[in-house]
């Protein structure tokens, strides 16, 4: 059996990003640059106002209080076409284009009104005071956003700010999921005994889903070679085929071999941890294919900690700080009985900047709602098995 880290850098060593797309500006949310963007132009491009207040000569301020006529009112989106003279001002709002003889912006607040043409300063003010200068956020010719950079709502604004239309981005792999078992009965139908409905896929295609990528639903395999054999065949076409159960040693787990009769190139089996020890990861025609184990939570769990990186890679992800992982004092003694890595089920309070965590409970692996109480995973290593109270504890964020 390998470890944890070991399993997550052979996965690493066989997955890479895939091709690149160009898709509009609008739909490229949550993909991952694939070029730098370079300004052609200031952003702003002309020196603004970054108050509401009135647009001076900052020479005729030195001495204050002092009296200056409002010649004109310049709102957002106009230009002022007057000329300022000597004790003259005009109205201006936030954002709108600074007049060519003023140099300072004083606010309301540094203002007396002593008619409508008329205002008194209370203040003095210095060249350039509350002016955007063009260039202030974006320069031309500056790298904006680079390489490799993810899309988030905020890189959105900044391609709009640039007027660019179109972005090329790194292309996010098809996910084909199967769920394996006999056990297993579509939602929509009735419980007979011994059986179970389809949970993992529901779970497994929102995990993919959350990540941006679409799925290739191949329902329910049962054990039955030929019927996994056809399933499984048409899965080996997605970029990434993902099944679940079946990677165990019962009598009727037949999917590792049906992979392997398949052409699927075993890479590992089996990694030492818990929950989902009998992980599963191959390679067919350099496509990653994990069979990942049927209880629920280990399901869940392996997808998180090693599917997971490797769909974020081949969409171009850098991987060096993709885990949001924070230390936290332990709120409850927990104890292993074995050498494996544990991923624990946890509750993760921040209590005035100081960070507790405790367990959900239960830590079976069939224990499907101990996830929807859980808002991390608590780490703990192979080589200890006496977790007590107050310790400080690794927390992985979900």
């Amino acid at each position: 059996m390998i470890s944890t880290q070991e399993a997550r850098d052979i996965i690493s060593a066989f997955v890479h990003p895939l091709g690149t797309l160009t898709v509009s500006f609008e739909n490229s949310l949550g993909f991952v640059l694939a070029e730098d963007i370079i300004s052609e132009e200031n952003i702003p491009s002309f020196d603004n106002s970054a108050m509401d207040g009135f647009a001076v000569r900052s020479e005729d301020c030195k001495t204050v209080p002092t009296v200056l006529q409002v010649i004109d009112e310049i709102s957002a989106g106009s230009v002022s076409t007057r000329r300022m003279g000597q004790g003259e001002c005009a109205t201006i709002m936030t954002g709108a284009k600074i007049p060519e003889d003023c140099d300072a912006v004083i606010q309301h607040e540094w203002t007396e009104a002593i008619n409508e043409r008329e205002i008194k300063l209370l203040r003095s003010v210095v060249p350039g005071y509350n002016i955007r200068r063009a260039g202030d956020d974006i320069r031309n010719g500056t790298t904006v956003l680079e390489w490799g950079q993810n899309i988030r709502p905020q890189e959105i604004g900044v391609l709009a700010s640039l007027g660019r239309r179109f972005v090329t981005v790194f292309r996010k792999p098809t996910v084909a999921i199967l769920a394996t078992g006999n056990e297993l009965v579509e939602i929509h139908k009735p419980l007979s005994n011994g059986k179970i409905r389809n949970s993992n896929l529901y779970t497994l295609k929102s995990l993919v889903h959350e990540l941006g990528c679409d799925v290739i639903d191949l329902g329910i395999g049962h054990d039955d070679k030929q019927e996994l054999k056809t399933k499984l065949e048409h899965g080996l076409n997605a970029d990434i085929l993902l099944t679940s159960g079946g990677v165990s040693v019962g009598k009727f787990d037949f999917v590792l071999e049906t992979l392997k009769e398949l052409g699927v190139e075993e890479k590992f089996w089996k990694v030492n941890i818990k929950p989902g020890m009998p992980l599963f990861f191959g390679i067919y025609n350099e496509k990653p294919v994990f069979g990942l184990p049927g209880n629920p939570v280990s399901s869940f769990v392996t997808f998180v900690e090693f599917v997971k990186p490797a769909i974020l890679q081949m969409s171009g992800n850098n991987m060096t700080n993709y885990r949001v992982q924070i230390r936290a004092t332990l709120n409850n003694e927990i104890l292993k009985k074995d050498a494996k890595r544990h991923f624990v089920r946890g509750v993760l309070e921040n209590m005035n900047g100081n960070f507790s965590v405790k367990t959900t409970g239960t830590q079976s692996s069939g224990v499907l709602t101990s996830l929807t109480k859980a808002n991390c995973l608590i780490h703990l290593p192979e080589e200890k098995k006496m977790f007590q109270i107050g310790e400080i504890v690794e927390v992985e964020l979900l």
